[in-house]
């Protein structure tokens, strides 16, 4: 039986290594459109390949895929995160997992996760398939990653979902935010403005705008929001994480009373430095040598909705260099939920972002890559030929 893979990244690689595992009489070979197979696995993680999570810390699959969590909680029961992890150790490469429960190579070394996947397999690169048909193949598996143009798959009656991108920076209004570029702050709530979107944890202040893993996060909840929007709206941050507005209240009004006669830049609100704490009192209106003491109840109520609710302009989208995932593909609907096969054309079938299938940062999305690679192997050795 000859199975042919359209795109050697993640999940396709990861299928064709499964199917020699469970099937040996299964003929694989693998067809990417670029030089190098595998070159988004190489980069990701900042070239150390973050290529699984612990899960840990997720009590929903929910949180970590905005879109494909119903598909993923199904899969995972035949593959989650723990096979990952022992087939990679068992194939010479050891992990570790990181305090965040992000997973990586212990050698901290991507090329490790690419030479392991593509060891013994055969690739043809620069080879752009425009036509299933083309193939010689009894099955055909299509792994081409968050592509933007799947024209060639509707063209053969696979039901898309138009893709847009999900995980990136946003870029702000200037409002003086840009002049603390470089400061990471802790636990910082963030909502897209007229939404129920929200993202909390780490947030970079860059130059035009922010990033950080909880930019990223809103960043994939709000993929199709930002995307219809012409990636405009407003970013509300709370620089005090979960906390209400009165909860804030509270908590100033005992630092007031507590530090009367100090001066008002001289309490620590927030571990994020005397740059980032003169830029909040100054959107709030009070002189940096103010006494708590001399605070009214608007200055303070300003103070509070400049920690709680500081909003800002975005401006647009900014490109993350260490990813590239899209919101879209394949629509789920339109496939076997265990085989992942299509339901209208037999042996063919869909892995990895292809689906619309899309995860957060942390490496959910190459677990994801696995598990519907898994999926398919499975089929295949099962029920094909």
């Amino acid at each position: 039986m000859k199975v042919a893979i359209i795109g050697a990244g993640a999940a396709g690689c990861f299928l064709a290594q499964r199917l020699k595992e469970l099937r040996k009489d299964v003929s694989v070979e693998l067809y990417e459109a670029h030089q190098r197979p595998l070159m988004k696995v190489a980069v990701t993680g900042g070239g150390r390949c973050n290529l699984t999570n612990s899960f840990a810390l997720v009590n929903d699959l929910k949180e970590v895929y905005p879109r494909g969590h119903r598909l993923m909680k199904r899969l995972m029961y035949d593959w989650n995160q723990w096979d990952t992890m022992s087939w990679f150790e068992e194939h010479g490469v050891p992990l570790l997992t990181q305090d965040d429960e992000c997973v990586f190579p212990v050698s901290q070394d991507a090329m490790d996760i690419v030479n392991t996947l593509k060891k013994g397999l055969t690739i043809h690169t620069n080879y752009k398939v425009a036509d299933i048909e083309a193939l010689d193949a009894d099955v055909v598996v299509v792994t081409t990653g968050g592509a933007r143009n799947f024209e060639w798959l509707e063209k053969s009656g696979v039901e898309i979902i138009a893709p847009v991108p999900s995980l990136f920076p946003l870029k702000l209004k200037p409002s003086g935010l840009e002049e603390l570029m470089g400061i990471v702050l802790e636990d910082v709530g963030l909502t897209i403005a007229g939404t129920k979107l929200k993202s909390y944890g780490t947030m970079l202040i860059t130059h035009f705008g922010v990033s950080g893993p909880a930019v990223l996060r809103l960043s994939s909840y709000g993929a199709r929001h930002l995307a219809d929007n012409d990636y405009k709206g407003k970013l509300i941050v709370n620089w005090l994480g979960d906390y209400s507005h009165d909860e804030a209240m509270e908590w100033l009004e005992d630092i007031a009373r507590t530090n009367a006669d100090r001066q008002i830049n001289k309490i620590t609100l927030k571990a994020g430095g005397a740059r980032w704490q003169n830029h909040i009192l100054k959107r709030s209106g009070i002189a940096l040598d103010t006494l708590w003491k001399a605070l009214n109840s608007k200055q303070i109520n300003r103070l509070v909705n400049a920690l709680t609710s500081d909003t800002y302009d975005i401006l647009g989208r900014a490109p993350h260099k260490e990813e590239f995932v899209t919101c879209g593909g394949v629509s789920l609907a339109s496939v076997d939920s265990t085989s992942l096969e299509s339901k209208t054309r037999k042996n063919l079938f869909f892995a990895g972002e292809v689906l619309d299938i899309d995860g957060v940062t942390g490496g959910f999305n190459l677990q994801a890559a696995f598990t519907t690679a898994n999926a398919i192997a499975r089929c295949i050795s099962r029920c094909v030929g």
